[in-house]
């Protein structure tokens, strides 16, 4: 073998190898890429998992306290003016404006009374979603402008205490901004699904256009809360049409 050939083939083996180093470190590179992209996607996955349940947990605590706060508080404050009141009623003849008062007062205490309780999320451990929206639509049936229905589809089991406030909270901010807004005079709430609950609330008022609202902010919050329990908020609304709100547990089919 000539000098030449050896030469040749000392020179093909170090370009080989040249190629397999480069290839190697290539690989190496596109790796650790890969698993820095993969350290941090979980770390802002756990950062935002942690910052929902911060959010959920100041939220519940605010609403507790705001409960205590009616139940014990303004509560006794009322009570102690309905005791005043009745104790001037007892007299041989009572104005009948107080009579009046009282009566109007008598429900105010209760009103306060049971909105501490809706606002307890303790109560939440064993008051079922049903049972606070069944409720709900008999406070608003009682102002007598709209009518509030409620349907049930099906049987979904019951999400967690935690999901259950939040979807309430949501509820009722549709249906306050429905009662101020749409000019509508029935509500319909309907509770459904098959694995988890859903919950679609629909008026047949005035309707809007959802891309172009000055509320859209508040478009934004419902769905940002949702966000905190797995669930999405989806708004159909037309002009002249009313407008429909479903909440749904999220897929994992969507984004890889």
């Amino acid at each position: 073998m000539t000098d030449l050939t050896w030469t040749l083939l000392i020179g093909t083996s170090v370009l080989l190898g040249l190629i397999a180093f480069v290839v190697l470190l290539v690989v190496l590179n596109n790796s650790r890429r890969l698993q820095h992209r993969t350290a941090l996607a979980e770390a802002e996955r756990l950062r935002n998992a942690e910052v929902q349940r911060a959010e959920r947990e100041a939220t519940q605590h605010t609403l507790r306290e705001v409960g205590r706060e009616l139940h014990d508080n303004v509560a006794q404050l009322l009570t102690v003016a309905q005791m005043g009141l009745g104790n001037v009623l007892e007299e041989p003849t009572p104005d009948g404006r107080l009579l009046a008062a009282r009566d109007a007062l008598d429900q105010g205490i209760e009103e306060v009374r049971r909105l501490g309780h809706d606002l307890n999320s303790d109560r939440w451990q064993q008051r079922s979603l049903r049972d606070a929206i069944g409720t709900a639509a008999e406070r608003i049936e009682r102002v007598g402008r709209v009518r509030a229905l409620v349907v049930q589809q099906g049987d979904p089991p019951e999400p967690d205490a935690d999901t259950r406030i939040i979807l309430f909270r949501v509820f009722q901010e549709v249906v306050n901004n429905a009662l101020k807004h749409s000019g509508a005079d029935t509500l319909t709430i309907t509770l459904h699904g098959t694995a988890a609950l859903a919950l679609t609330i629909a008026d047949n008022g005035r309707g809007f256009d959802p891309a172009h609202t000055a509320s859209a902010g508040g478009l934004f919050g419902i769905r940002k809360r949702c966000a905190l329990v797995g669930y999405t908020a989806h708004c159909t609304s037309t002009p002249g049409q009313g407008c429909t709100w479903t909440l749904e547990p999220e897929t994992n089919d969507h984004g890889a």
